[in-house]
């Protein structure tokens, strides 16, 4: 029975680097859910690593962090090519009849463009896992949880050092929400990677939320205990909620780069650009949607949800 913070933390990493070690034949076999799901465990473990930092000497996850980044980043390019066709093809489903025509050759080039990227991304995923670095990260993340460098606050009980991992993971969220440039900055650029900053803060307190609600009874009084872990559930379904609509506004981010390459292309060859700017215009539609959803969000349901850490509200 996990009896201490580290060894609640180290079991949750544990079960994350098995989860890692089970998809990884689907990711061989280019299955697109095995790499959807080893890039949730490798994208967990990097997480809890580092919220987790005070209970471990000297940052001495970092290298470890590093090497589970470029794992996602990998994963992440064999499988976001997918999610971005599957995207642009229901928007072209959606045009009006007489561009259809028009469209033909455009679902085409997003076909063959997206097709190629997802098939070049699983074609290094799959290197990437034979390889020596991919076997050199499990070996270093066994070997760290076999013997960890842990610290004295480490052996403090579960539900007080979680709840103090959730708070500063919360404070983190508030900084990010509250250093949102506004809409005229750098043409929205500034403003689209704040959003992708936000959402990577409140995945980051989703996890350590998750976490800590995942405290069996037995770890606290009894009613204290069940108040906590109903406080962490809330906490982290509202981080899930905020992850999800930065979500959809990142995928529309990515869409519009595409686009703009996309286009290029056609004008370079001497082709009709037109139909990927339709699309790109309702891609910002999209995005726009998506950041209001937020902030209706945040401005409400999320603020007490996420546990009263006052900061000013998000420009809007």
């Amino acid at each position: 029975m996990a009896t201490t913070a580290g060894d609640v933390l180290l079991a949750y990493l544990d079960q994350q680097l098995d989860e890692l070690r089970r998809h990884a034949p689907g990711v061989l076999a280019h299955q697109p859910e095995a790499v959807h799901q080893m890039r949730v465990a490798a994208r967990r473990l990097r997480s809890l690593l580092a919220s987790g930092a005070p209970l471990f000497e000297d940052d001495a996850a970092k290298p470890l962090r590093d090497e589970l980044r470029w794992l996602s980043a990998l994963l992440g390019a064999a499988r976001d090519p997918a999610v971005v066709r599957e995207r642009l093809e229901f928007l072209l489903a959606g045009e009006p009849e007489p561009l259809r025509g028009m469209a033909g050759p455009v679902s085409e080039r997003i076909g063959e463009d997206l097709g190629a990227a997802a098939e070049e991304g699983f074609e290094a995923a799959v290197a990437a896992l034979g390889g020596g670095r991919y076997a050199g990260l499990l070996a270093a993340l066994e070997r760290y949880l076999a013997d960890p460098p842990l610290t004295a606050r480490a052996a403090e009980a579960p539900a007080r050092r979680l709840r103090k991992l959730v708070a500063k993971d919360k404070r983190r969220l508030r900084r990010r929400a509250a250093g949102l440039p506004g809409k005229d900055a750098d043409d929205g650029g500034a403003r689209d990677a704040g959003l992708h900053e936000i959402r990577k803060a409140a995945k980051r307190l989703r996890y350590s939320a998750e976490l800590a609600a995942s405290l069996p009874k037995r770890t606290g009084k009894k009613h204290a205990g069940k108040k906590r872990r109903r406080t962490a559930k809330r906490t982290a379904k509202s981080a899930r909620k905020i992850q999800q609509l930065l979500g959809l506004h990142q995928d529309s981010v990515v869409a519009r780069q595409r686009l703009a390459e996309l286009s290029r292309r056609a004008r370079d060859s001497g082709g009709n650009a037109f139909t990927y700017g339709r699309l790109h215009a309702k891609e910002e539609a999209l995005a726009a949607a998506a950041e209001r959803d937020f902030l209706d969000f945040w401005n409400s349901s999320s603020r007490p949800a996420l546990g009263g850490l006052r900061t000013k509200q998000p420009p809007r």
